[in-house]
């Protein structure tokens, strides 16, 4: 009799772990393809023109990344997250003759993430910098709470329409 229960068991854990994994997958996926709603637009992007931050060196050289003409950058407007000033930028690059989105998300005197987007909208790699230290490549598992959290804002921000040209 004791056999039996266990049998099930063994049936019913592994379906239980792929649930889970499944959710977990699921949450970390960014809803929609953000990245093709910002290629849709980026005729309606404003873009910064105007003393236009670059990507640094580091950068560019661990996301392989900035390999076509100079990237165009947009930003939402400053915010506090968490009781700390944050700016976050968007990079519309090239990546072996393929325009690519790397966003930045930066704390002022503390630290700043460069999140490398797929095709897919998904996060690629990620590029960290903690104030007085240099630039390496994180795991993305570290970086995913900032990242889901700026990808709502991004998403958002995309989702505008665009104001009428003129005005």
């Amino acid at each position: 009799m004791r056999r039996a229960n266990t049998r099930g068991l063994r049936f019913v854990a592994p379906f239980f772990l792929l649930l889970v994994f499944s959710v977990q997958l699921a949450q970390s996926q960014p809803a929609g393809n953000f990245v093709k709603d910002v290629m849709d637009h980026k005729g309606d992007i404003q873009w910064i023109t105007y003393k236009t931050p670059t990507l640094p060196d580091d950068v560019c050289t661990l996301l392989s990344a900035c390999t076509g003409a100079a990237a165009k950058v947009a930003a939402l407007p400053p915010a506090t997250i968490h009781g700390r000033k944050v700016g976050r930028a968007l990079f519309l690059t090239e990546v072996k003759k393929q325009q690519t989105i790397i966003l930045e998300h930066q704390v002022p005197g503390s630290e700043v993430y460069f999140f490398q987007l797929g095709p897919d909208g998904s996060l690629q790699k990620t590029a960290y910098l903690e104030t007085g230290k240099t630039f390496l490549v994180i795991a993305n598992s570290l970086a995913q709470p900032i990242f889901q959290a700026d990808m709502k804002d991004w998403q958002a921000w995309v989702a505008k329409p665009a104001p009428a040209k003129g005005n």
